[in-house]
Formats: structure tokens, C-alpha cells, sequence
């Protein structure tokens, strides 16, 4: 058997040249092409599966037939395939008139191998019984000597054609995909492997009714389950090896399944409208499919009754990866049999934990959750309700210990609530949480009649709904807040509030106003009488916000060094000089004083190690331990402390928190350098829904955007290069400072992808705008290499133009 990948070239340059050759001279030229003869079939068989669709898709090209074949009576041309045409045919049994579907081989089709795929299929109807395929009735040869098959007529549409026709939700065609699997199965118990599923081939009557066509390509499962194919299934739902040629088992049903499930679930199939020169490419390269969520489009989320991000949301966990085990390309990574399949879409619709995700604690809880959401939401608000009467009841009858009290009660209030209203811990889905949190609100004036300590309660449930992603509400809530405490003179308040409000503005890329805020807060809390934390948590927005914005000044960083200092002094809680820790620690890594940065992370870590509730803290330190690993030369050595970094943040906050994001897009930087781009571009458009759902169009989304850009243009695929780097400069416009490094980077990917599809005069300008901005930012050596880069780039685009 001749492998594809050896001849891949050749093969393509064969294929192309079917294509423009006439039919009758196609055998002639590819031979003065190329002597190889098995070759030469592959070439030919490959370009007759290309055209399969096309063929079907050609009634015009049926045989005309009226009057009889054979006993039947010839009502109407159905439908035409690769080797045969349909049709509606009659014949009276026992006093009544019988309708039937009948096939016949076209004149075309009469070599020996299409004869011998037509009385295969004869022979595998006869041996299924099954009420969700079709039952042969009959066979024998026309008065021309064509053989045709009987099979039970069928009233009914294409399986795709039925699902939109009918708007199903996404359960409903769960239920419809089942039937179809239960067939499959059927017909693997009976050791028939039918290797061209898809939606044509499967017909579902106006009642729901799912049955099962055209066994012309299946064969019989040998004893040692391995079978030899010649490519005649549709490309575009074929399994790897089934185009690269290599021997198949029932697993190739497993991925043709997966491709009709993506297909059905998000409206169009893996790849969209790939060539097959192209899909076969993939399959010999082994590469994955793309994530199930980024196939969602605006109209087949309508037409499944959802939003397009409700339906992203909701094909992004369990679906998706059901859906990637179908179609992954080692046939041993599939799922085992058809009923595995089955069994994981049953338990998705029961709410019970699919067998294709690793089992953890956490995994299983949130499904016991989501079961008995409507207890679990109860208990959680009593719970809540009596958290809060009780913090309100001990501040009545301890009125010494009012100030003692006060913070450690605001405290434990608000981390419980935090807890509680975290998505992964509840298994609601992220839109009840801003919900929950908004309760949280509601229920507080009710219960903590004290000014100043609604004040605290308010501002605690703020962070939570900042650190939760609900920013707007976050912002109302901290607006509101500061208008409290200047009406009440409560300095302490309004520092704390505008201080987070400052971080939370910067998070939004409201630049200017993040810095009046937390200048103005830094100043309130220079004054007397203000709590050491938030005189220590002002300084570290200001400042850190500052750095991080380029602005590395020697106040920064003593205003982050005295914060440090002042939490070990004033015996603030652990947590909170873990926290100005790891700041300090982020300022050094951002000047690239990486021996500085690297003990202080490491005492953060040792503080954080004695919380059992600071696992996402330990992760964030682990995240930077590999940076700094990585950016001293040592990328490889990175790669386990970033995997170690991003499970546990999906240990503790889920995939879709921004810490396990943002660890993503770490790794994913570490592969791209590793020369395994093609890695990193799966994590990086897996996670990009999520990264949407949390920053929407702000600034935030620079780095995943960059990310992926980057590993777009190492891989070769320029034009998604492109459009990544013009969605990075939409964003930041208006809403950063045009002379900020960001637009120099997203210029500089633009660039990249221009000059890659040899587009040099556009690429030019976008070149000069990074080799300008970076050249202006060279802060770091880090940035000094950027604007090495980028000014190289300039150079080589103008020797290119100048040599046009």
C-alpha cells in the first residue's frame, strides 16, 4: 500500500490535473505524468471521492427509465449517487400495490469495482434487520442485464435538511443523533463497518422516524477488525485514515459520527468548505480538529433558539469534548465503540459526568449541582440570608468589640459570599452569578443597618463581582459607595472605593480615569486615621497599575516596597502580604530584575501554601516562576510550571477563569517558541469564547489576541494572522494611548501577515507605525528585542519593494 504522506506532492499535482483533464483523456495524461500505477489509482481515487457530492447532487444526470425493471413498476426518479440512481417504484403483492425505492447501477458504474460495491451492498441489507435502517427488499438484474436493489421507500428528508427545517434545540437533536448511533451500533454488533455516514445518507420521516442508507461502501469487519479501503466516502466526513489510504475499523464511524454531531450542534462541519486537497493535507499531518464552540454562528444559534454565545457557552464543556473524542485523529483516542459514544450523550442529557473528561472531585460536585440546582440555589440564598443576620445579630450584642468585630465580620461575609457565588462551585451557568451577586446587594441594607459597615459589605461584594467579571455592576456598585462615604466624610471608604474602581478602570482600558482614581485614593490615604489596609492596597493599585503601563518609575516601586512592608508591620492578614508580595515580586519581573523578583514569589508562595483556600494564589506565583524561567532561556524547563499553574487554576476557579486563561496563553507562548505553533493555535482558539465573554472588546483581550496572531503567522496561515491583528488595533483605539506599546505590537503582527501573503505596500505603513511605537517603548530588553524586531522588518519589506 502506498503511503500519502511519501507521495503528498505528487499527489496533489495528479489530483489537480484530474481536474482540468476531459474524462476520456484523464487515464492517458496522468499516465505521461507520472509511471507509477498505483499511484496513479490513488490520484484517480481520491478525485473520484472529491466528486461524490457533485454527483449526488446531479439528478440531470440520471438514466431515463419509465415502464418496468424487472417486476416493478417505475413511478419516478428519486435521486442520483456516485454508481446508481433511485426510484420510486410499484409492484402489486397479494392484491395490493407495494411502493418500494429502487437502485440500479448506472451504465457508467459498470466496472468491476463498482459492481462488486453494488452486490456488497445487496449483501449487507440482507443481513440487517433494524428498525432505523432501510430493509432490502429484493434484487436481481434489469432486461439489460443492470442489477438493481429493492429497498422499503422512505418518505422522508436528509437528516440536516430536518433539524433546521424544524429549528430543533440542541436536546432535540441529542435525542435525533441517538437513533442514528443506534443503528450504527447495530450494524457493528452484526460486524458491519459502513464508513460513509453523514447527513445525506440518513433520512428522518415527519414523525421523527431515523433510518439509515447506502451500505455501498461498508464491509464486513474481518476477524482481525482491520479492513483494507479504497476512499469512496464523502472527504468531508471521512476519518483520517480513510484518506491517507491506511486500514480501518469501526473507529471510522466513531469520526464520521462526530463530524454529522459538530455539524448538527453548530451549523456547519469541521473545516467549513475545505478543499479536500486540504482535508486530506490535515490527515496526513494528524492535525486536531477545531474546538466545537468556534464553528457557532449568529444564525445557527437562532435557529437552534439561542443566542450565539448562550449556544458557544453551551457547546464549550461537555459537548465539546464528546465531540473532540469522535474526531481525534489516532483512531485509539476515539471512543471504543458506537455505544461509549451513546453512553456519554446519555449521561450529558442526564446531567451526569461524561466519561471523556477526567474525573475529578470538583467535576462530579458541580454535576450533582447542576441536578439539584433548585435545592442547592435554595440552600445557598438561606444560607447567605443567615450569614447575614447572624454577622448583624453579634455586632448588636458585642458592642466592645464593634471595631474588633467589624472587619473579620465583613470579611468572613464576603468570602463566604465570594464562595458561593463562584460558577464552577454553584454549576450554574456564569450568567446567574452577577445575579447572585447582585442579591447579595439587595439582601445587605436589610441586615447591616450601620452606614459605614454597608459601606465595607458593599465594597467586598464589588471585588466579587470584579473578580467574577460582572464589571459594570462592580463599577455601579463602587460609584454608588464613593457617593456614600464623601456625603458621610468617610475618607476610608471612598479611598478603598476608588482605589479598586481605578484597578477596575485600568482592566477596562479606561486608562485616564484609572489613573485620576487611584492618584486621588493613594492621596485620602496618606491621611490619619486610615487602616493600614487600605493605605498599603492604595499604593499597590497605584503604583502597579502605573508599571504596567510602562510608566516604571523609582516611586513605583517604593510605593510597592513600603506597601510590602507595611503588611508584615501592621499583621495584616497573611493573605494580604502574600498578595502585596507577589505584587512586588511583578513589579521586579516587569524591569526584568528577575534575581529580585524570584525570592520575593517565592516568599508570596510560602505564605499562600498555608491557605488552603489560596490555590489559585499558588497557581498565579507558579505562572510567574515559569515566566521568569523562560524568559532566562529556559523554555522547555517552563512548560511543566505552566501546566502546573493552569491546573490549578482550573482546580480552583474553572477553565474559563481569566487565571487559567491567562496561564493558557502563557503556555501556549512557551510552545509557539518551542517551534510547536501548531499546539498552541488549538489552546489558543479553544479558549478565545471565554477570553470574549470576560474582556468583551476591551483592551484585555490584547495578549490572547496576540498569542494567537503570532502562532497564526508561525504556522503559515497568514490571513487569519491578519485578521486577528486588525481586531487587536480596533480594540486598543480610543482606548489606549496611541503611543502605547500594544498598537506597536498589534502593527507589528499586521505587518507579519501582509508581508507573509506578499502583500509588501500594504504591510509597509503598518511596519513603520511598529518600528516608531516600539522603538519608543524600549523599557526592557525584552521590549528592546520587540523593537529589533520590528524595525527588521521594516528593512525587509523595503528591499523587497525595492527589488519589484
Amino acid at each position: 500500500m502506498i503511503q500519502d504522506s511519501e507521495n503528498w506532492e505528487l499527489l496533489q499535482d495528479l489530483f489537480h490535473l484530474a481536474e482540468v483533464t476531459p474524462e476520456e483523456d484523464r487515464e492517458r495524461v496522468l499516465a505521461e505524468h507520472c509511471p507509477d500505477p498505483e499511484i496513479r489509482r490513488r490520484a484517480l481515487t481520491i478525485f473520484l471521492a472529491a466528486n461524490i457530492d457533485s454527483l449526488e447532487a446531479a439528478p440531470k444526470g440520471a438514466p431515463a427509465m419509465s415502464g418496468k425493471i424487472g417486476p416493478y413498476s417505475v413511478l419516478k426518479h428519486i435521486g442520483t449517487g456516485g454508481i446508481g440512481s433511485v426510484y420510486l417504484v410499484e409492484r402489486m403483492i397479494g392484491g395490493a400495490l407495494q411502493r418500494s425505492a429502487l437502485k440500479v447501477l448506472a451504465p457508467h458504474a459498470a466496472g468491476p469495482s463498482f459492481a462488486e460495491r453494488f452486490h456488497r451492498e445487496q449483501h449487507i441489507l440482507a443481513s440487517l434487520d433494524h428498525p432505523n435502517i432501510t430493509r432490502m427488499l429484493d434484487a436481481g438484474l434489469s432486461e439489460s442485464g443492470q442489477p438493481y436493489l429493492v429497498m422499503e421507500y422512505v418518505d422522508g428528508v436528509h437528516l440536516d435538511t430536518y433539524c433546521d427545517g424544524k429549528n430543533l434545540d440542541i436536546a432535540e437533536r441529542l435525542q435525533i443523533f441517538l437513533h442514528v448511533c443506534d443503528a450504527v451500533a447495530y450494524a457493528h454488533r452484526n460486524l458491519v463497518v459502513h464508513l460513509d455516514l453523514k447527513p445525506s445518507n440518513i433520512l428522518v420521516t415527519s414523525d421523527g422516524t431515523v433510518k439509515l442508507l447506502d451500505f455501498g461502501t461498508s464491509k464486513l469487519i474481518q476477524p482481525d477488525s482491520l479492513l483494507t479501503v479504497t476512499v469512496m466516502a464523502t472527504p468531508a466526513y471521512a476519518s483520517p485514515e480513510q484518506l491517507r489510504n491506511e486500514p480501518v475499523t469501526t473507529a471510522c464511524d466513531v469520526y464520521e459520527l462526530g463530524v454529522i454531531l459538530f455539524e448538527m450542534l453548530s451549523g456547519r462541519r469541521p473545516g467549513g468548505d475545505a478543499s479536500v486537497a486540504a482535508m486530506i493535507e490535515r490527515a496526513v499531518n494528524e492535525e486536531e480538529p477545531e474546538p466545537l464552540p468556534d464553528a457557532v454562528t449568529e444564525p445557527a444559534a437562532a435557529q437552534r433558539g439561542l443566542s450565539e454565545g448562550r449556544l458557544r457557552s453551551l457547546l464549550s464543556d461537555d459537548l465539546a469534548t464528546i465531540v473532540a473524542k469522535c474526531l481525534s485523529s489516532r483512531p485509539k483516542d476515539r471512543y471504543s465503540s458506537v455505544d461509549s459514544l451513546t453512553g456519554d450523550i446519555q449521561r450529558f442529557i442526564d446531567g451526569r459526568t461524561v466519561l471523556a473528561r477526567p474525573q475529578t472531585r470538583f467535576y462530579k460536585f458541580s454535576k450533582f449541582v447542576r441536578r439539584n440546582r433548585g435545592t442547592v440555589v435554595t440552600s445557598l440564598l438561606i444560607t447567605v440570608i443567615l450569614l447575614a443576620s447572624l454577622s448583624y445579630g453579634a455586632w448588636r450584642q458585642e458592642q466592645a468589640l464593634r471595631e474588633g468585630q467589624r472587619a473579620l465580620r465583613m470579611q468572613n461575609f464576603m468570602y463566604r459570599l465570594l464562595y458561593l457565588a463562584n460558577s464552577n462551585f454553584t454549576g450554574k451557568p456564569t450568567v446567574t452569578v452577577p445575579e447572585f451577586l447582585q442579591l447579595g446587594v439587595k439582601l445587605l441594607p436589610d441586615y447591616i443597618k450601620d452606614p459605614a459597615d454597608l459601606r465595607k459589605a458593599q465594597i467586598s461584594l464589588a471585588e466579587s463581582m470584579y473578580e467574577n467579571g460582572d464589571l459594570d455592576n462592580a463599577q455601579k456598585v463602587l460609584t454608588q459607595t464613593i457617593a456614600s462615604a464623601k456625603a458621610a466624610g468617610d475618607i476610608e471608604a471612598e479611598a478603598e472605593s476608588e482605589s479598586t474602581l481605578g484597578d477596575l478602570a485600568y482592566t477596562q482600558g479606561q486608562t485616564d480615569l484609572g489613573q485620576t482614581l487611584t492618584a486621588h485614593a493613594l492621596e485620602l490615604s496618606r491621611k490619619p486615621g486610615i487602616s493600614p489596609s487600605v493605605r498599603v492596597w492604595s499604593a499597590v493599585y497605584y503604583a502597579g497599575n502605573r508599571d504596567r503601563l510602562g510608566y516604571l518609575t523609582d516611586e513605583n516601586l517604593h510605593l510597592l516596597q513600603t506597601a510590602a512592608k507595611e503588611s508584615r508591620e501592621y499583621n495584616l492578614p497573611p493573605r494580604e502580604v502574600a498578595d502585596t508580595l507577589y505584587n512586588l515580586a511583578f513589579d521586579f519581573k516587569l524591569r526584568e530584575r528577575f534575581d529580585e523578583a524570584e525570592p520575593v514569589y517565592l516568599q508570596a508562595l510560602q505564605v499562600y501554601a498555608q491557605d488552603p483556600q489560596a490555590q489559585c494564589d499558588q497557581s498565579a506565583v507558579y505562572g510567574e516562576l515559569a515566566f521568569i524561567k523562560d524568559h532566562r532561556g529556559d523554555v522547555q524547563g517552563s512548560l511543566p510550571m505552566y501546566q502546573r499553574a493552569y491546573d490549578g487554576y482550573i482546580a480552583c476557579s474553572g477553565a474559563e477563569s481569566r487565571g487559567a486563561l491567562e496561564q493558557l496563553d502563557n503556555l501556549s507562548g512557551a510552545l509557539i517558541k518551542l517551534g510547536r505553533a501548531p499546539e498552541a493555535v488549538i489552546k489558543l482558539k479553544k479558549a478565545m469564547p471565554a477570553w470574549r465573554k470576560i474582556a468583551g472588546s476591551s483592551p484585555s483581550l490584547f495578549d490572547p489576541l496576540s498569542f494567537l496572531s503570532r502562532a497564526y503567522v508561525e504556522t503559515g496561515r497568514y490571513a487569519e494572522a491578519e485578521k486577528v491583528a486588525k481586531e487587536m488595533v480596533e480594540i486598543e483605539t480610543g482606548k489606549v494611548a496611541p503611543t502605547d506599546r500594544r498598537f506597536g505590537i498589534s502593527h507589528y503582527l499586521w505587518a507579519r501577515a501582509l508581508a507573509g501573503q506578499h502583500r509588501y505596500q500594504e504591510a509597509l505603513p503598518h511596519a513603520g507605525i511598529a518600528d516608531k511605537l516600539l522603538a519608543l517603548n524600549e523599557v526592557s530588553a525584552g521590549a528592546k528585542q520587540e523593537g529589533s524586531a520590528a524595525h527588521q522588518l521594516l528593512l525587509d519589506i523595503q528591499l523587497k519593494l525595492a527589488h519589484k
